[in-house]
Parts: C-alpha cells; structure tokens; sequence
C-alpha cells in the first residue's frame, strides 16, 4: 500500500488531468457554437433557414403570437412585413426558429383571422440608373429573386368575400377608408389599361375628370397620391432631363400588383362603364392580359380540330 504523500500526490495529478480535459472540452464546444453561427449567417442570407425546434418551455408559441402581433400592426399601417423586422423585433435571440414560428404564425392567420402572409413581387427596375446597376447586380450573380417582404391578404374562399363580410376598416370611419381604396384602385386601372405607365400629365388630367380634388374626403389629392406611393401601391419615377422638365411616369407599385389584380380591375370598369357591349369581357381581358380558363380551353380545342382536319 502506497504511503499517505503519494496517494495524495496522485490524486492532485488525477485532478490536473481532469481540469485540463475540461477546458479542451470547453474550447471544442466554443468553436463549434461559432461554426453554427456562420452557418446560420449564410442560411440567413440564402433565405433559406431549416431551424431546430425552439425548446418545450413555452418560448415557441410565445413567439408565433407575436410574430401574429407584428404582422396584423404592420398591416394596419400598410407597411410591409420584412424578415429583417421579423428577426429583430421576433425573435431576437431565437433566429434559427424562423422558418417553425413563420409557418405557424401562418397557420393561425388563416385559421383565426383568414388571412395569410403573402410575399411581395420585387419592386421593377423603372430608371435608365436603376436597370444597369441590377444589369450589374446579375453580371456579379448578386441578383435577388425574392424582395423578403410580406403583406397579409384574405385567404377566405372567393364567395365570401363581399361587402357585408368584408367591408371597410372603421379607422378612421368605414367611409374615409372606402373613399381611400377606391381612389388608389381607380388609379392603379388607369394606369394597368394604358399599357402599365400613365405620364403625370395624363394622370392629372383624369383625376381632374373624376374632379378627385372635390370628391376625396381624405385629403388632398397630392398628398393622398404621396401617401399610396409611400404604402407601396403605385410608384412615382422622375427621370431627369437636360435642359428639360424631369420626367414624371406613374407604374403599378408591389402591393399595388397584389391588392389589385387584373380580375379587380375588371370588376370596377365593369361597374363605371354602365351598359356593357356585347365584346366586353374579349376586350378587357385583352386589355389586362388575361384569358379565362373556358376560353383558352376552348381555343385549344379549336387548335386541335384544325390539327386534326390538316
């Protein structure tokens, strides 16, 4: 049997090797929080984040219902919902939970409230500047696909969505708001039936036809117009000219391409024409770029039989 010192003199060298296996252990573990990190940071950037399930404490269903929060404030000031905004005033510290807590919170948009997040078409490159710099973009493959931003829309079956369901917010008042999509829908037609770019002049002189400066209970009409290009429905593109005036074009601006679709417009020029000719539905759809599916069905068909007969 070893004498007392020696034992004891193992049992401190036992203890060293321990300590210093602890800390290798440590250090391992700090490099590989940090590979995660930078992995996160590139999945981050591809939009593209498989996350692992936020922990069994309450933490992820607290985060759905928030994120259901930030979406319905954001689309009550018509401002779109960015995942920036997502991560930063959702998550914090939970990022990797993004793609779980968004599909969840998608899920009770639609059951709850019959909405859902829908994400925006990019915003076009209007400008001679703007078209080379994502010429530039795509030559460096720096080009993105996706704007990573979302608006809530409805996501109730076409028969319910009518006025008695689906009326006007009553903030303001359900008047103020009815004038308010009315004028930005009526803008958004005119400028979708000449050809998707209506100049400043002509612009004016419609609404001065629809004597807007009169009839709009919610301000006046240039500041109304500054409001919907602010919130994304129409967009202003001033180009400058030398020795000229700038140039002033009106475009359909992103939320504006999805709050008014072509079968919207379609509706309203319906309802402000009066009595429809005969060719009405072949002439708007031709105007709006659309084809009904019985009538393309139907043109294949004819396609066949000439097929066929040749």
């Amino acid at each position: 049997m070893p004498p007392p010192s020696q034992r004891r003199r193992r049992t401190g060298n036992h203890d060293d090797e321990n300590d210093t296996r602890r800390r290798r252990q440590s250090r391992k573990n700090n490099q590989s929080d940090d590979d995660d990190d930078d992995e996160l940071s590139d999945k981050e950037q591809d939009g593209d984040v498989d996350l692992k399930p936020a922990a069994a404490d309450g933490t992820g269903d607290q985060l759905v219902k928030k994120l259901v929060r930030y979406a319905l404030a954001c689309e009550y000031a018509r401002v779109p919902i960015k995942r920036d905004g997502i991560r930063d005033k959702v998550l914090g510290n939970n990022a990797r939970s993004f793609k779980r807590v968004f599909d969840a919170a998608q899920d009770q948009l639609q059951k709850v409230f019959g909405m859902e997040m829908s994400e925006l078409p990019v915003r076009e490159k209007r400008t001679l500047k703007e078209k080379q710099k994502a010429t530039a973009r795509k030559a460096t493959s720096q080009a993105s696909t996706s704007s990573r931003q979302y608006i809530l829309i409805s996501s109730l079956p076409r028969e319910y969505r009518a006025q008695p369901i689906i009326g006007p917010s009553r903030i303001p008042s359900s008047s103020d708001e009815a004038a308010y999509v009315g004028f930005y829908t009526m803008v958004i037609s005119l400028i979708v039936l000449t050809g998707g770019e209506l100049s400043d002049v002509k612009l004016r002189r419609y609404l001065t036809r629809l004597n807007a400066s009169q009839n709009l209970p919610v301000g006046k009409t240039d500041d109304v117009l500054q409001r919907i290009v602010r919130q994304g429905y129409v967009d202003k593109v001033t180009e400058k000219a030398e020795a000229e005036e700038d140039i002033v074009t009106w475009c359909v601006g992103p939320r504006g391409r999805v709050e008014v679709p072509p079968p919207t417009i379609a509706a309203v020029v319906r309802q402000v024409w009066g009595e429809l000719p005969d060719d009405f539905d072949i002439r708007i759809e031709r105007s709006l770029g659309i084809q009904r599916a019985d009538r393309l069905q139907g043109a294949n068909g004819t396609a066949e039989e000439q097929d066929e007969e040749g």
